[in-house]
């Protein structure tokens, strides 16, 4: 029997997958993640799984997955997934249990936390912060009416989730894998801050240096819906933009922000987009404006892995009308 963790390489994965493993051991799975949005994981092991295999899915759109999980499925595999993403059709088998919530305020974390019983709580609450939801990180605390260090678990959840960000693993200051497996040898998040280990040391230094490009973004357009911006063809700039625009939609959460990370230098670049929808005022999904696109999120927050340059000016007006 062999096992198989997928999960995304985010904040809500890693803390998703965190819990589960400190609860239910499985020290011989293969890992298979990679940058944030690099989320069709199961096609991956198509061909590689047998019967009695088990196969964990977290934080990846089943919606995006569903041809190569009917065929994990068909091979024999038992398949555990949990996501708060679009799922699309959800195949009918009796080797496929899925826990899901497509709400607007919900995340992985959450959803294995309330899974386990709440047995791994502070590692859930990173990974709602990291997925910004803070006010669900801070539900997650009274409900289990624990007395935590929530500014440091905070930056914890976000700096995790600032790591993930990236075209290419090689943007990343840490693989998710490996990321994973350090913070696995400590009970909890409160430990590993007290260590004050290297890793968290690294990640905070890269983010308040990456900061600085954030902070050059130049306008594209501006209007009663919110505000789009771009970032240079830089790798900071891959690494930043998810979490500038949740730092614009906590400053202005009445606004819609979209952040165009440009990927390539010339005159006519196409775009990389993150956008984020406002969190005070009723509008269409994010995810269906990414969805136009090829892209693809939640309600709150989703992508576009590439904008083309000549579909610019009809994203614009398609990010106006979706958020006014």
């Amino acid at each position: 029997m062999a096992d198989f963790d997928l999960f995304n390489g985010d904040a809500d994965g890693i803390f998703s997958l965190l819990q589960l493993r400190q609860v239910d051991p499985r020290p011989n799975a293969e890992r298979v993640t990679g940058v944030k949005r690099d989320i069709k994981l199961f096609p991956r092991i198509v061909g590689r799984v047998g019967e009695g295999d088990r196969v964990t899915a977290l934080d990846i759109s089943m919606a995006k997955n569903t041809a190569a999980l009917r065929s994990v499925l068909e091979e024999g595999a038992d398949v555990f997934y949990c996501d708060h993403h679009q799922t699309g059709d959800i195949p009918k088998s009796d080797r496929l249990t899925v826990l899901t919530d497509e709400a607007k305020v919900s995340c992985t974390a959450f959803l294995i936390d309330g899974y386990l019983s709440q047995a791994q709580t502070p590692w859930a609450i990173c990974g709602a912060y990291g997925d910004n939801f803070p006010t669900l990180a801070q539900a997650m605390a009274s409900r289990a009416d624990l007395s935590l260090p929530m500014g440091r678990l905070r930056e914890l959840g976000e700096l995790v989730n600032y790591n993930a960000y990236g075209l290419t693993p090689d943007d990343l200051h840490f693989h998710p894998s490996d990321l994973f497996e350090i913070l696995l040898d400590f009970p909890d998040p409160m430990a590993f801050l007290d260590a004050d280990h290297t890793v968290f040391k690294t990640l905070k230094a890269g983010y308040q240096a990456d900061w600085d490009v954030a902070q050059s973004a130049q306008e594209i357009d501006a209007s009663e819906a919110g505000q789009i911006l771009s970032l240079p063809a830089v790798p900071a700039s891959n690494r930043i933009s998810g979490l500038f625009g949740n730092a614009l939609v906590d400053e202005d959460p009445n606004q819609a922000f979209a952040i165009l990370t440009e990927l390539n230098d010339e005159k006519r670049p196409d775009f990389r987009v993150s956008i984020r929808a406002p969190r005070k005022r009723s509008t269409r999904p994010a995810s269906e404006l990414a969805a136009a696109y090829g892209g693809g999120g939640r309600a709150a927050a989703a992508g576009i892995d590439r904008l083309a340059f000549g579909d610019l000016e009809s994203f614009i007006a398609d990010f106006r009308m979706a958020f006014l």
